[in-house]
This record gives structure tokens, C-alpha cells and sequence, in this order.
């Protein structure tokens, strides 16, 4: 690539505001098919904005956008699910639901749904719809006074199998490295690990360990771009992280070489597959968790005469920023 011209690409915030906005208000027809995950849509647009600088800006949002962080608000308590165990002739968890289609909406103000109604098979709660739900609140300002975070943790607590890891509804499902990582965000959220046993999901995460030194999502499986950040955060989030994996510096350092190694221009999930943009953002964070891990534990370290060659601190240069960047944009 040596005297290859980049392109200069400019980030355009006013074309990606508007988006956002517009998905807010209204998607095109092919997006029905994912209307028992709209709450995750609205996650995405919701966090996008945030990260914009939207939401800090009143009349922006008001005048312009014509945004109203309340209505979003009261959308999401709308599909707060409570479980009346007496009455329910369903085995499901309180939480939150993916979209209104599931089920009649909640009285948003935190009362019950209509008289006599004792649920249907598909609506409860699930356990990445309760996780965008809390995330979402959380970021426009919410104190989440309204939900009952006791009986939340006592639904997350019944979806952990006996190998540590978590189904995604209490009714039968797939379970995987994605619903762990859901479990410990709502208790980082909530501030309560009551929900989790952190030794039976931490062996979990370890018997996902690929050869090559990433995560799958369950164990067996090839190593994975989603799932190695959600295995990665999952560990920083329960404390683990440092006991699992900095301390193992030959894993460490596998994994590490093995996130690099995913660059193209942009970052692929996995070996010999295109390159993406998500992909870009799941190893990004997985190796920025890593190394920052590592810096902490470097400095924190009584070892500082280290005679075994290894780098007292990880090179910013692993990745070709330029390039990633330009493929991003």
C-alpha cells in the first residue's frame, strides 16, 4: 500500500442525526418482520443519537427533530412485562418484551394490563429485549423508579443453566454466550449480583475458549467476533477478567493476535469472511477491553524488573487505524 493516496472521508453527523431521527418516527415496510425486536431498533437509534451529541441539545430535539425523549420513555414501559404467578397460567419472567405485537401494552405509569388477562404463551419478558430496555432508559435520563429490579433479578436468576450459561426466555430456548453477556449488563445496571453465579458463568465463558484463543458462543463452536466481546465484557463487567485472562499471558496474547488479525481494512468476524462494520465495532471493543485490562494490570504489577521480552505496554499501533477509519466511513 506505500504511496497508495487515501481518500479523505468526512464523517457526515447531520445526514446520520437525521436518520436516526427518521428511524424514530418510521421504517420501511421489510423492517415489520422485525417487529418483536423493535425495542433493540429503537436501542440503536436511541444510543446513535446519544452519541451524537443529540440529546444534550433541547431545542434540537424539540424544534427540529421533533423528538420527545418522555414519548420514548413511556413506549418502553409500555412493554414492561409483570407476572402475576397466582394467575398467569404461564411460566415466564417479568422483563421487558421486544415490541408491542407480543402482547397488549402495560399502563405505562406502572399500573396492570386489562382486567382478566392472564398472558399468552409469547409474552414475558426476555432477557436482550430487558437489556436494551434498561440501556435506553438509562441513557434518556430515566431512574427506572418504576421497575420492580427485585423480581427482574429473580427472572435473570431462573434463566442460568446448570452450565453457567443463560437462556434467553424462561419458556425454552437457545442459550449462549449472547444472553450471558445480557445477564451481567442489567446486574452492572441494576447494581446487584444477586441474579448470577459469577464461578458457574466464568467456567462457562472458559469452556467457550477456541483453540486459536477466542470465544465462542457455546462451547465446540469456531471462534467469533460477537461472541468474543461478549465473553470479554462479560468477564470485565463480573471482575473476572484479569483472573481469567491477563494473568494468562499466553491466552492474553493469543487473543490479542487473533483480534489484529481480523483487520482487512475493516475488522471480519471470523476467518476467511468479509470484512463488516459491526464486526468492526465487536473486535474493536473486545481488543480496547483487553488492552486497557492489561495496562491496569502492567502498572499495577510488583514485577517491574520483567526480563521475559514482553512489552511493559501494549503498542498503539496494532491496527491500521487510516484504514479502518476509511472503510468505516
Amino acid at each position: 500500500r506505500e504511496g497508495r493516496k487515501r481518500t479523505q472521508m468526512k464523517f457526515e453527523k447531520e445526514r446520520h442525526v437525521q436518520y436516526f431521527a427518521y428511524c424514530l418516527q418510521s421504517l420501511p415496510a421489510p423492517y415489520s418482520a422485525l417487529d418483536t425486536n423493535r425495542l433493540t431498533l429503537v436501542h440503536f437509534a436511541v444510543q446513535s443519537l446519544d452519541l451524537l451529541g443529540v440529546f444534550h441539545n433541547d431545542n434540537l430535539l424539540t424544534s427540529s427533530l421533533r423528538i420527545s425523549k418522555d414519548a420514548i420513555i413511556e413506549w418502553i414501559y409500555s412493554l414492561y412485562t409483570r407476572v402475576d404467578t397466582a394467575n398467569s397460567c404461564y411460566n415466564a419472567h417479568v422483563g421487558f418484551k421486544g415490541g408491542t405485537f407480543l402482547g397488549p401494552p402495560m399502563d405505562s405509569k406502572g399500573g396492570e394490563k386489562k382486567s382478566g388477562y392472564v398472558g399468552w404463551e409469547y409474552d414475558h419478558g426476555h432477557i436482550a429485549m430487558t437489556y436494551t430496555a434498561l440501556a435506553t432508559l438509562a441513557t434518556l435520563g430515566d431512574d427506572l423508579s418504576r421497575i420492580d429490579k427485585q423480581s427482574i433479578l429473580e427472572g435473570i436468576k431462573g434463566l442460568q443453566r446448570d452450565d453457567g450459561s443463560f437462556q434467553c426466555i424462561s419458556v425454552g430456548s437457545e442459550h449462549d454466550m449472547r444472553f450471558l453477556y445480557c445477564a451481567c449488563a442489567i446486574s452492572s445496571m441494576l447494581h446487584n449480583w444477586s441474579a448470577i453465579n459469577i464461578p458457574a458463568a466464568t467456567s462457562y465463558i472458559t469452556s467457550c475458549k477456541s483453540y486459536d484463543g477466542a470465544f465462542a458462543l457455546i462451547p465446540g463452536q469456531e471462534g467469533h467476533g460477537g461472541s468474543t466481546f461478549c465473553a470479554v465484557a462479560s468477564l470485565k463487567l463480573m471482575g473476572q477478567l484479569e483472573h481469567v485472562l491477563i494473568r494468562d499471558r499466553t491466552w492474553f496474547w493469543s487473543l490479542v493476535r487473533w483480534c489484529v488479525a481480523r483487520q482487512i481494512k475493516g475488522m471480519q468476524g471470523r476467518p476467511n469472511k468479509n470484512e463488516d462494520t459491526c464486526y468492526s465495532y465487536w473486535i474493536g471493543g473486545a481488543l480496547s477491553l483487553l488492552l486497557q485490562a492489561n495496562a491496569s494490570f502492567e502498572n499495577n504489577s510488583c514485577n517491574s524488573n520483567n526480563n521475559d521480552g514482553e512489552q511493559q505496554s501494549v503498542s498503539d499501533h496494532l491496527l491500521d487505524l487510516p484504514s479502518l477509519k476509511e472503510y468505516v466511513l
